[in-house]
């Protein structure tokens, strides 16, 4: 009986694995080969020879052909036009057979990548085209980008993968659509950014909201789980930026780790918070910490410890532990404690549903800030539970939690809006639509792809420069104006590339960046047109860009026209308009004393001047057509290099370059004056010092001579001689 019953068993697992083997004789086998380069490539630890393995099995799935050698001689492609010069004349890839559009895109980025090849943005531009064609979302977004921004790649691979060319905007609208019809996040986010302020399309917010809407959905449904939304460091490039070298967050987190394990409880806590979250997600380490920081009294890291609890994230789910913890903290006056608490009353997890005590505790909570309760305040007005119903009161809450970034507020926010619910009369559709459309590019940003941004950020601090401005690039496409900004700043000033359009490409980002109100953007706009910077020479532009900028307390602007108004470049020449414009600029940039004060002592000095010159002899004229007098520069020019009139950009890149400055020279002024106290301390016992030093420096040159005297067998001087 038990051997009929084994063979049975092996019977009906022999069946098994031949049906299983008929599936799999089923699929193409381009299929199947994409499936075994894929199990390859995402084999834990895979060695170089499994990244081989999987590329060529990518290439024999995408069916194309590479040619003998990849190299394209200077002779082969001298005839060619940089506008025809596409796939075929820069990567020489043939498309035989039958093709496996995702064998394609996996392929493009393992060229990109040079995982088991060698890197050729050649063969990957090839590649993403072939599948555009084809009708995969995904590559035609990224063929849009490369479309928009002008971005070919260097078939040579000498120091640089991509160059700038003229951009060819139909055909990245045409890839931007199909790929948004196609549900690419990507291109949803670039369609709606360019609907929304007019970009080559026509300006509708009816339209934006349509691609926006669906992409920040997706963000909110992500939100709902903890971690699972990039950590993004929203900083601005600039030149201290190029100067420093950023620690890796591994450093950091060994930095607060020595600190933790000494004992700190801030460090403990700080430790805990790096490690439940984000790409260095630990949830056991985070428990360990936190309840050493717990152990020393910390009351935010009990909070914490409830949460885990109450979310079973790194132990066993335990309602009735996570509110002892939640009260602990509460009692402790900590916001997360309380919110923790009240979360708990609402729900009923782990004690009796009380909305009542429930709203107290969001209340305590929300009055030191915690943007949790205070959304939640808004469910319970929006709903009616334990309060009144209130829309106006939920608007007010969801308001609260939008400005810090609460992505569930923003949303709610948002929908109240669409919906007429925001106070607004139904006449008055189109207002509501604006501040609706806002906030959800907002949160559309705050999604995995948003983490662009971010990943430029490490790219340019570890010396990356051109895989940076790519990923800046990208970002400005999607409507970042953070990825705008960096990406003008990184071509204005050379990092990353260099070339014919750079400039060009550098002043439409920052015209971008101003519609998104950047108001700074308006002061690089009016240095390119004062500099001839990817725009025509125009002085009187380019005042017209700073006096706009000076409107929103700009102070380098307000300083430009003081300058320009003093030495009538490209302004009547006035100087009483040019101490106005001084003064303006240190009234908006108190720290801009240093640079202010030196204007108008050359302002004062320069009027002076005015004043004797009609005096000055003839013969001395050389001296009046160079003292206080600029050449013009000529107008209208493109200049190659950022060049203009000589003496002028000298002049005002000076002055860039001391407003730069002034920001580090008010931190240490500001900080020298708060503790004036103390420096007046040190000051007099400075000085205490040396007047000890000197009386002791005196009795020992005095002693000296005494001793020399005795030695030499005369009287002291200080001494009457004996008789």
């Amino acid at each position: 009986m038990a051997s009929a019953l084994l063979l049975l068993i092996l019977c009906c697992a022999a069946l098994c694995w031949g049906q299983q083997d008929v599936v799999e004789q089923k699929l193409p086998v381009s299929e199947r080969q994409f499936q075994s380069a894929m199990a390859l490539r995402n084999k834990r630890g895979a060695s170089t020879k499994d990244l081989r393995h999987a590329a060529a099995l990518l290439i024999a799935a995408a069916g194309v052909k590479l040619p003998p050698s990849l190299n394209v001689t200077a002779e082969a492609t001298s005839n060619i036009s940089t506008d025809a010069a596409n796939s075929q004349y820069f990567s020489g890839l043939q498309f035989v057979g039958q093709t496996n559009v995702p064998a394609l895109k996996e392929l493009a980025r393992v060229y990109e990548a040079g995982e088991g090849v060698a890197v050729d943005a050649a063969i990957a531009h090839d590649l993403f085209k072939k599948a555009a064609e084809l009708g995969d979302p995904d590559a035609q977004a990224d063929m849009a980008v490369r479309y928009s921004l002008g971005l070919l790649p260097i078939s040579s691979n000498e120091g640089m993968l991509y160059e700038l060319t003229i951009p060819s905007t139909p055909e990245a609208l045409l890839n931007y659509f199909f790929a948004a019809a196609g549900n690419d996040t990507f291109a949803q986010m670039a369609m709606g950014y360019r609907h929304m302020y007019g970009v080559d399309v026509p300006q509708s917010c009816q339209a934006g909201l349509l691609y926006y809407k669906p992409v920040a959905e997706r963000v909110v449904e992500a939100a709902r789980y903890p971690g699972s939304l990039p950590q993004v460091e929203r900083v601005r490039l600039n030149y201290k930026s190029a100067g420093m070298r950023r620690p890796s967050r591994e450093q950091e987190v060994l930095h607060y780790q020595w600190f933790a394990d000494l004992g700190s409880v801030e460090a403990q806590r700080a430790v805990g918070q790096i490690f439940s979250h984000g790409a260095l997600r630990n949830p056991e380490q985070a428990l360990r910490y936190f309840r050493q920081a717990a152990d020393g009294g910390d009351a935010d890291a009990v909070a914490h410890l409830g949460h885990m609890y109450a979310n079973g994230v790194g132990v066993d789910q335990n309602n009735e532990t996570a509110s002892q913890l939640f009260q602990a903290a509460a009692d402790a006056g900590n916001p997360n404690g309380q919110f923790g608490l009240g979360y708990m009353h609402l729900t009923g997890h782990g004690m009796e549903q009380n909305h009542r005590a429930a709203f107290k505790l969001f209340q305590r909570a929300s009055e030191a800030g915690n943007a949790e309760a205070w959304f939640h305040m808004g469910v319970m007005y929006l709903n009616g539970w334990g309060v009144k119903p209130s829309q106006r009161q939920a608007l007010d809450c969801f308001t609260v939690s939008a400005q810090v970034g609460h992505v569930l507020g923003m949303y709610n926010l948002a929908i109240m809006h669409l919906n007429g619910r925001a106070g607004l009369a139904a006449a008055d559709a189109k207002a509501s639509c604006q501040p609706a459309l806002a906030l959800l590019k907002k949160i559309a940003e705050k999604g995995g792809w948003g983490g662009l941004v971010q990943q430029g950020y490490e790219a340019f601090m570890d010396g990356d420069y051109e895989p940076a401005l790519l990923h800046y690039l990208q970002s400005a496409e999607m409507g970042s104006e953070l990825g705008q900004s960096n990406a003008a700043w990184m071509l204005t000033y050379g990092y990353g590339y260099e070339g014919e359009h750079a400039a060009q490409l550098a002043i439409t980002l920052y015209q971008q960046a101003a519609a998104q109100g950047n108001h700074e953007a308006l002061l690089q706009i009016g240095d390119s047109y004062y500099y001839g910077r990817g725009v025509p020479t125009d002085w009187s532009h380019a005042a017209q860009v700073y006096a706009e900028a000076s409107k929103h307390r700009v102070a380098q602007a307000s300083h430009n026209l003081g300058f320009m108004h003093e030495y009538g470049a490209g302004l009547p020449q006035d100087l009483h308009l040019a101490k106005r414009y001084y003064d303006k600029a240190l009234e908006a940039q108190p720290d801009a004393f240093v640079p202010v004060f030196l204007a108008l002592c050359g302002l004062w000095v320069h009027s002076r001047w005015l004043s004797v010159k009609p005096y000055v002899p003839d013969r001395l004229a050389f001296v009046k057509q160079r003292l206080f007098v600029l050449p013009q520069a000529e107008q209208g020019v493109v200049q190659k290099f950022g060049g203009g009139s000589g003496h002028v950009q000298s002049a005002l890149g000076t002055l860039d370059r001391v407003f730069d400055w002034v920001t580090d020279f008010g931190a240490v002024a500001h900080l020298i004056t708060d503790q004036a106290e103390l420096c007046l301390l040190l000051g007099c016992g400075a000085g205490l010092w040396l007047v000890l030093q000197r009386r002791r420096r005196l009795r020992i040159n005095q002693q000296a001579q005494v001793d020399t005297q005795t030695h030499a067998g005369a009287p002291p001087q200080d001494e009457p001689p004996h008789t």
